[in-house]
């Protein structure tokens, strides 16, 4: 498509059902070398139309821009696998920005990545989601997906429902969430429900600036890897394990690492939040938990049984059962600048070697670099010169680009 402004026709909204093959995918794509083109719905406001839905198996959309309409994208109606979409911008919606949603589908192998989706309750008071990915109780699932290297900011009118970044509902499995970026979300950053024990959901090398201005930074129930994430200056806990939507044929917490994240501050909660966390295969290591005046760390149940190792705490800790070598307390001497938003740490921190090895170790950090294997750093960052040499901390695309791995798809520049 060359650049230009598009307007899609009629009232209702513009329907593709594009179905290729693997080895013989369907590519629609902006030009090369020239501005994204624009599609837009003819109308705005609450009553307006989707922009787009698309359905399908085997295609790619990539470097096209949508705005107005209702949701920009909608993932559907029908089933749909192996989907790319690729160097996406969406703004000035009505409500969610990109959706894979609709009852009684299970999306395979949808790849988001290298997009910005911003303003997305430009038109109309909504939740204002930029991402959500399957339906509540388990009714429509997204698996084996990948959301990488995408940018969710100026989401703050939202109202009402979760408001999040990204959202991945009950029954989804699967799905990696990684090296994203939110500023300015009024919901969490990411969150993410029962896995229904199909298979753990990663959240890893994301980015979160004042992202869950009234809400938590990250969050899950149940089914998740949390790592090598930085959190900075939520309004409720940095990262969140919350009874909510919890599987009912078992009912309670389980099957969460939280390991290597870096925490830095809160409005008015604790670092880290543990509602109803039990023994059940529950790992929290090698996590800074920074919060000042604010607790570090908050359990509503006693944390025995569970594995806590080598966390960094400043802030004080109400939580019971956490075994003595689960904290250690640092002061302000540990980043190289946290005022900046640099959350490397400074030379000599007490942070580096001083990690703990559990079963489930990260093998790189928040840069991608490898990490000890033996006495990593603590925190986001794998200490290895004077000066971060990796990505800088700021409200924007994480440095570099997506590392999504689609075999069999031609790459068009």
């Amino acid at each position: 498509m060359r650049y230009g402004i598009y307007t899609t026709s009629g009232t209702g909204y513009f329907q593709l059902t594009l179905n290729g093959t693997l080895n013989s995918p369907i590519i629609i794509q902006g030009a090369p070398n020239e501005s994204r083109p624009i599609i837009q719905c003819p109308q705005a406001g609450a009553s307006a139309q989707n922009v787009m839905n698309i359905q399908g198996s085997n295609f790619m959309v990539k470097g096209i821009a949508f705005t107005k309409g209702s949701r920009g994208i909608r993932v559907g109606p029908a089933v749909t696998t192996n989907a790319i979409f690729d160097n996406i911008y969406i703004y000035n919606t009505t409500g969610t920005a990109f959706s894979a949603n609709d009852a009684g589908n299970e999306y395979v192998n949808v790849t988001l990545r290298n997009s910005e989706i911003t303003n997305t309750n430009a038109l109309a008071n909504t939740t204002g989601e930029c991402v959500y990915l399957g339906c509540a109780d388990d009714t429509c699932r997204i698996r084996d997906s990948i959301i990488d290297h995408n940018y969710c900011h100026d989401t703050l009118g939202s109202v009402g429902g979760s408001r999040a970044g990204f959202q991945v509902k009950t029954g989804s499995y699967n799905v990696i969430i990684r090296n994203n970026v939110c500023y300015k979300v009024v919901g969490p950053c990411i969150v993410v429900y029962d896995d229904y024990d199909r298979g753990r959901n990663l959240i890893d090398g994301n980015l979160a600036i004042s992202a869950g201005t009234a809400d938590l930074g990250i969050q899950c129930t149940s089914g998740a890897t949390i790592t090598n994430n930085i959190v900075i200056i939520a309004n409720l806990a940095g990262i969140g394990v919350i009874q909510n939507s919890i599987y009912p044929a078992i009912n309670y917490i389980r099957n969460i690492t939280i390991s290597r994240n870096t925490v830095y501050m809160s409005q008015a909660d604790a670092c880290l939040r543990l509602n109803g966390v039990t023994n059940k295969n529950i790992t929290i290591s090698n996590n800074v938990l920074y919060c000042g005046s604010q607790l570090s760390i908050k359990a509503t149940n006693d944390l025995t049984g569970a594995s806590v190792y080598n966390n960094a705490v400043n802030g004080s800790i109400s939580a019971t059962g956490i075994q003595s070598c689960g904290t250690f307390a640092i002061s302000n001497n540990v980043f190289i600048n946290a005022t900046a938003n640099n959350f490397y740490p400074a030379a000599g921190s007490p942070l580096i070697n001083k990690g703990a090895n559990p079963f489930y170790q990260a093998l790189y950090d928040y840069n991608g670099m490898s990490r000890s294997l033996a006495t990593p750093t603590v925190g986001a960052y794998e200490y290895s010169t004077t000066n971060n040499s990796g990505c800088a901390t700021t409200n924007n695309f994480k440095c570099g680009s997506s590392t999504a791995s689609v075999p069999q798809y031609p790459l068009i520049s």
